[in-house]
């Protein structure tokens, strides 16, 4: 049964989203107050753990959208995911540039709404999805070098501290980054050989 609160907040979502494509800078505003905490939480603070960074990057995110707005178009879903696509890219794009190991998304549910922001119906499609991402996840870790996988599953999957985990392994912390760092590369190649795109871009097409 169709939640016709949850419809009316979508056309009123809709009706923003239309307004601040015809330039209207306070349907603009309107939108950031409604979606950049939750950009920030799921998109932004996952991936880089600095605030001052995770700041910057959630004005670049807003920047990019009002830049990019006219090409969005407007399919039900409503703007968020757009809005946590171009936030996840950019702090990709940090990291890669930065040479930085990040928090790898291996917790894809991290990037999909909150779902005590969406209707019913949205909500069991959001534990879909993260069902489908950790079998994906659990499956491809199959596929690389064992001790990647071990340092992929003590620092991302079990959050244990650097210390402990290069410990664990028996390495240094330095050498402990750089497998982690050539654990995640190995974890992508695998992924986008297994399922033809980035873990984000997957994310964008599933629905």
């Amino acid at each position: 049964m169709t939640d016709p609160t949850h419809d009316e907040s979508k056309d009123d979502e809709r009706a923003l989203v239309e307004r601040a494509q015809a330039g209207d800078r306070a349907a603009f505003r309107a939108l950031y107050q409604r979606f950049a905490p939750s950009v920030y939480r799921y998109a932004i603070v996952p991936t880089v753990h600095d605030r001052t960074l995770a700041e910057d990057l959630l004005a670049d995110t807003f920047v990019r959208a009002i830049e990019n707005l006219h090409k969005f178009k407007w399919q039900g879903r409503g703007l968020l995911p757009w809005l946590i696509r171009i936030a996840k890219n950019l702090c990709l794009d940090h990291l890669r540039k930065s040479g930085r190991v990040g928090a790898w998304p291996v917790g894809f549910e991290n990037i999909l709404p909150d779902p005590g922001d969406l209707g019913g119906e949205a909500a069991v499609s959001r534990k879909q999805m993260a069902g489908l991402m950790r079998e994906r996840i659990d499956a491809c870790l199959e596929g690389i070098n064992p001790r990647y996988r071990k340092v992929v599953q003590l620092r991302l999957v079990q959050q244990m501290p650097r210390e402990a985990a290069a410990s664990e392994m028996d390495v240094s912390i330095g050498t402990l980054d750089v497998l982690l760092f050539r654990a995640c590369k190995a974890f992508r190649k695998v992924y986008v050989q297994r399922y033809g795109e980035t873990p984000e871009r997957d994310f964008e097409g599933a629905s």
